[in-house]
């Protein structure tokens, strides 16, 4: 950190945090303290990590401190139900992408119709959850602005006055369709429409770490995987309530009683 404002945004940042700070999380508030401070509109803030690491509770707290801060905050997602994770965990509204950049053209038209809409925010902070799903690919058949959900983004946000985007994510969720990668979460993508990118990534698994055996065996996983270790998966179930061995002979009755009420 290059400055006293610096050191207390990022006290403010672990204060909001709720809990001490992992190492992963230290270096990520850290660095949204120095992008918070910096007045450079060029740059694009990109956070990753593992599920379970604390990506929502450090959106949780940058928007908290934002908000301390007097400072102001959009909370976005892709789906509805993203969206509706996010608020209730940041304890602040939060919109569909669509909904908040697109508005409709006029039905005389007859093509119901969707247009980028006029970004009247100032000096706001726009943060995206679950940007894995965000596609660059244009589709003929969209009615939604250039058919690139990540490219009207991308316009919208920074044809606001001084506006800055925060994307967070997964890279191990799996992409959008047509898509080899997540295209809002790869540097190399995001850097070809001309951004700085700042990156900060989450890896030591804070949530349910010992008490999940889903979550553990799937953070196992990713590692021998990153590592390219991994032959095949090797599933532990000692000693875990969600993670239950069933036989072959067993498994077809066991998927109807799951999934016969649905």
């Amino acid at each position: 950190m290059n400055n006293g404002r610096d050191r207390i945004i990022y006290k403010n940042l672990c204060e909001n945090l709720g809990n001490v700070p992992t190492e992963d999380q230290a270096s990520a508030l850290e660095k949204i303290a120095s992008y918070i401070t910096d007045n450079s509109t060029g740059e694009i803030f990109l956070l990753t990590g593992y599920a379970g690491t604390g990506k929502t509770s450090v959106i949780s707290s940058v928007v908290r401190t934002l908000d301390r801060l007097r400072m102001k905050s959009v909370l976005l997602a892709p789906t509805g139900r993203a969206a509706k994770v996010l608020a209730s965990h940041a304890g602040k509204q939060a919109f569909t992408i669509h909904r908040k950049i697109y508005r409709q053209k006029s039905l005389k038209d007859g093509t119901g119709s969707f247009v980028l809409d006029r970004n009247l925010s100032r000096n706001t902070y726009f943060i995206v959850d679950e940007s894995s799903m965000i596609s660059n690919t244009a589709s003929e058949s969209s009615v939604f602005g250039s058919g690139s959900l990540l490219d009207d983004l991308l316009e919208y946000v920074y044809s606001g006055t001084d506006c800055r985007l925060i994307l967070v994510g997964d890279n191990a969720q799996l992409p959008p369709v047509g898509s080899v990668v997540s295209p809002a979460l790869d540097r190399m993508v995001l850097e070809g429409y001309g951004f700085g990118i700042i990156a900060a990534e989450l890896r030591h698994v804070v949530r349910q770490s010992e008490s999940s055996g889903v979550l553990m065996n799937a953070t196992n996983i990713r590692l021998q995987v990153s590592e390219g270790r991994l032959d095949h998966p090797l599933l532990d179930c000692r000693n875990y309530k969600d993670v239950v061995r069933i036989s072959g002979e067993n498994l077809i009755e066991e998927l109807s009683d799951s999934y016969g009420a649905c």
